[in-house]
């Protein structure tokens, strides 16, 4: 008989992660590899990020997502988040954005093992605690998750494909 487990919906949420991750590697190490590298830096339309630009970002996002989630945990109410325009965001994209494809896929690990450590040490009671976003007001850690961390990692998985069907 299975057991259940003791928080099943942080370990829902862990599953998608795992998901959206094992198939972002699926991507990295097939079609991504197989390409004209040259590719990976070419925008698939005006406005549209590279693959890289996709990738670079993912690499930055997963731990700073997990040290505000974290922040979160220890001071419910607090602000949290950021905007699209943040300077460390930017930042991780830009510091990453011309890496080959070798080196981004050294990188994802370190910010992948850090988020899903930081969501196997939470309790489903945790969801319910609120932070409050510069721009969406006061949610819920489920709701923060849900949109910046889970929808957020199938989304870009979802926009790397559509780049290399664009591109490739």
């Amino acid at each position: 008989m299975p057991t259940i487990p003791a928080n099943p919906k942080v370990e829902a949420i862990r599953e998608k992660v795992q998901n959206s991750y094992a198939e972002l590697h699926q991507l990295i190490d097939g079609p991504l590899a197989s390409i004209d590298a040259r590719k990976l830096y070419q925008s698939p339309a005006e406005n549209e990020w590279t693959i890289m630009q996709n990738l670079a970002h993912i690499v930055e996002f997963m731990p700073y997502w997990a040290g505000e989630i974290e922040k979160l945990v220890a001071e419910p109410g607090r602000n949290f988040g950021r905007t699209q325009q943040d300077e460390g965001r930017l930042r991780g994209i830009s510091e990453h954005e011309k890496d080959n494809l070798k080196k981004i896929k050294a990188a994802l690990p370190g910010g992948y093992v850090r988020l899903d450590e930081m969501l196997g040490s939470l309790k489903d009671s945790d969801l319910d605690l609120v932070g409050k976003h510069v721009r969406y007001g006061e949610k819920t850690l489920d709701w923060f998750i849900e949109d910046f961390v889970t929808n957020h990692l199938s989304g870009h998985v979802k926009q790397i494909k559509r780049c290399l069907e664009l591109v490739g």
